[in-house]
């Protein structure tokens, strides 16, 4: 079958590849893949920053976004994270927070991924799909991270007596538009902050489901709370790891701020240090990462899909701005920061 495989951490050796097709495992079932997302992660892996491939095997299958579907016609979307099988979190079904690091990641860490034509997988890594979600459903991995740090926000704060109204977004790739969609859609005053202009494509969607959106190149993330005040999450999707910890002191008292970025590299960055630790101590305040998903996430996911659809119709569709075939997908990688999301065609349902 054909695949688009990577040799990790050599940069630039992504290739359109024939490899032997899956044969199912007792328990497996075969998947046959319609789409497939790129994001910020595969261009990382794309430019050598990290990236492991399968024990016993020199390459890997990258892609860890898709959607496909089974032999009777039902679709589905795989999840990337699989269970260690042996922490306690990966035992209850939480394979997001396993404990050993000994976890496998479609695409990302020692298990092939979704940029090809099939893939043999277990039917609890396997989530179903409604027909009225197939021209938006390949956008359910980023939207579950958008869910789990949503829910674990709430989770957190379940400490105290917490109203939240305001959020922060930091980014306007896919992950903080659809963040930006499903906290509008929970009524939360919001304003999204990216480096594109106030014309932008992006700047556009942000306002088209009622966020403020802001650019940091007029207004950088250091001068917000002064220009806008503080917020009671800030959420966190830049792929900076400077932005990581400069958007530290916009959240309120009793604040949180969620950081999704996977930062590759060795980037280092001075940080006012005391007075971060003090505002944090004094306020109450919380700073946590959220990685992949669990089942849960990937459900709840698809229901914020499924309000942001109906609240706004079409919405969705404009974040894709390119599709290609497979075949050519191998190309894609090094023109990604003028894209929002790229999908990739493997196949007609």
């Amino acid at each position: 079958m054909k695949s688009i495989t990577i040799t990790p951490l050599k940069p630039g050796s992504v290739r359109l590849e024939e490899v032997p097709a899956p044969v199912p495992a007792p328990g497996q079932t075969l998947v046959k893949l319609l789409e497939a997302g790129v994001c910020r992660t595969d261009v990382e892996i794309f430019d050598g920053l990290y990236g492991e491939p399968p024990a016993g095997q020199a390459s890997l299958i990258m892609g860890h976004e898709a959607l496909g579907q089974l032999e009777n016609g039902d679709l589905v979307v795989p999840m990337v994270r699989r269970s260690c099988g042996g922490c306690a979190n990966c035992l209850d079904g939480n394979q997001d927070m396993c404990s050993t690091g000994n976890f496998l990641e479609r695409g990302i860490k020692g298990l092939d991924g979704m940029l090809c034509e099939y893939i043999a997988e277990y039917p609890r890594y396997l989530v179903p799909i409604r027909p009225e979600a197939r021209p938006y459903a390949v956008l359910a991995e980023p939207m579950s991270v958008v869910a789990k740090g949503i829910r674990q926000a709430g989770l957190i704060q379940g400490r105290l007596a917490w109203a939240p109204k305001r959020a922060l977004v930091l980014g306007a790739g896919p992950i903080g538009l659809l963040a930006t969609m499903a906290l509008r859609i929970l009524g939360w005053e919001t304003v999204t902050v990216a480096r594109k202009p106030a014309g932008s494509l992006k700047a556009a969607l942000a306002a088209e489901c009622g966020a403020l959106y802001v650019s940091s190149a007029e207004t950088p993330v250091t001068d917000l709370p002064a220009k806008y005040g503080l917020f009671d999450l800030v959420f966190e999707a830049t792929g900076s790891p400077d932005v990581a910890f400069d958007c530290l002191g916009a959240a309120a008292v009793n604040g949180v701020v969620c950081l999704t970025s996977v930062t590759g590299g060795d980037a280092r960055k001075s940080v006012p240090a005391a007075r971060l630790n003090r505002d944090l101590v004094l306020g109450n305040r919380v700073v946590f990462g959220t990685v992949n998903a669990s089942r849960k996430d990937f459900e709840d996911g698809l229901v914020y899909l499924e309000r942001i659809n109906a609240a706004f119709p079409g919405l969705l569709n404009r974040l894709f701005t390119s599709r290609v075939p497979l075949e050519k997908a191998a190309g894609v990688f090094s023109g990604q920061a003028e894209e929002i999301k790229t999908v990739v065609e493997i196949a007609a349902a």
